[in-house]
């Protein structure tokens, strides 16, 4: 059965991250390579191919084809090596691919931008930096158990420095978002970065406060695409992308929320963490991890019916995709006992 994780953020912080450039427009153009004149028609001019890399570029990011995209950037930069319009995108595709090399790269380019004033170099910079402190955070873990080798005569004070180098980073990271707030406030990728960092950096009410802000965005944001689906004239393709639009709101609060449950847990919350999960399951009432996670709070508090019936309704749910021998449906059989033994003793009380 799913327990509460002891670090909260570092589970969600995926989820909680808006899909970085899923925003951005843009039209695919089919050739991705510079045409030639040997059927009479005419070169392509630099600034021509800039246009056509630039919509290729969007387009692959939108389909997650982050390789595709960085290779439309670099093509573009081998033009002209300071397009700040370029670096951004080559910074983000780097972001995207995620390894340790990559986001130092990622790192390096949004540094070399000069358009410091542009909200989404600081935003993409942040989440880049925000990675880095968790890498450093990941071998500081490995270090401290073993997993990982070091040269360090003294493997405690090695981790605990690695473990210093990933705050460093997470405030730098916190900074990035608050200054490409403060250029443009109707960002939710940068309040999204609010989130983890403070969380990261063990600032649990200032992250829940930002959690709340972030949840008033996307419901602001849901509303407007009800509002579009009103359209008698939408398109059967507009109509598409606003239902999609639509899920991908209802699952980014969803994860938003549990963020939120999870620190209210760790703050011994445990009242406002269950009125989050009721929240959650508002929005997907099938989702076994949270009927799951509120039956075991429920248990705390003392409302042991509710627990079992929480509990029960997770089994159903677990059930359908999983087998009767499935350990977390064992162990939640293991806590409607636990529930009943407590029910009895209050009931003789």
């Amino acid at each position: 059965m799913f327990q509460s994780p002891h670090r909260p953020l570092q589970r969600l912080t995926a989820g909680l991250a808006l899909a970085l450039g899923a925003s951005l427009g843009g039209t695919l153009v089919s050739c991705s390579s510079t045409p030639d004149t040997e059927d009479g028609r005419p070169k392509l001019t630099d600034e021509e191919k800039l246009g056509m890399f630039f919509e290729n570029a969007l387009r692959y990011i939108e389909l997650g084809e982050i390789a595709r995209a960085e290779d439309q950037a670099r093509r573009a930069l081998e033009i002209d090596p300071k397009n700040s319009r370029f670096l951004l995108i080559y910074g983000q595709c780097k972001l995207l691919q995620g390894n340790s090399a990559d986001i130092q790269a990622a790192i390096q380019i949004f540094e070399s931008i000069p358009e410091k004033d542009d909200y989404r170099v600081q935003m993409f910079w942040g989440a880049a930096v925000e990675r880095a402190g968790v890498l450093y955070d990941e071998a500081a873990s490995g270090v401290r158990d073993g997993s990982r080798p070091t040269e360090s005569p003294d493997r405690m004070e090695r981790a605990a420095e690695l473990e210093r180098e990933a705050r460093r980073l997470w405030a730098e990271a916190k900074d990035h978002f608050l200054r490409s707030r403060e250029i443009w406030s109707g960002e939710p990728q940068s309040l999204g970065g609010l989130v983890r960092t403070t969380a990261l950096l063990g600032e649990m009410e200032e992250s829940i406060a930002y959690g709340r802000e972030l949840i008033d965005s996307i419901r602001s944001s849901q509303r407007l695409v009800m509002i579009q689906l009103e359209d008698e004239g939408l398109s059967a393709e507009d109509e598409t992308r606003l239902f999609e639009n639509q899920r991908s709101n209802r699952e980014f609060e969803v994860k938003t929320r549990l963020h939120i449950a999870f620190l209210l847990e760790e703050l011994g919350r445990f009242n406002e963490a269950v009125s989050e999960f009721d929240e959650i399951l508002i929005l997907q009432p099938d989702l076994p991890e949270a009927h799951s996670l509120k039956a075991q709070l429920l248990f705390d508090l003392g409302e042991f019916v509710k627990a079992r019936t929480s509990i029960e309704r997770f089994i159903e749910l677990r059930a359908r995709t999983a087998s009767f021998e499935d350990p977390d449906i064992r162990k939640a059989y293991d806590f409607i006992e636990r529930c009943d033994r407590a029910i009895a003793t209050s009931n003789q009380g």
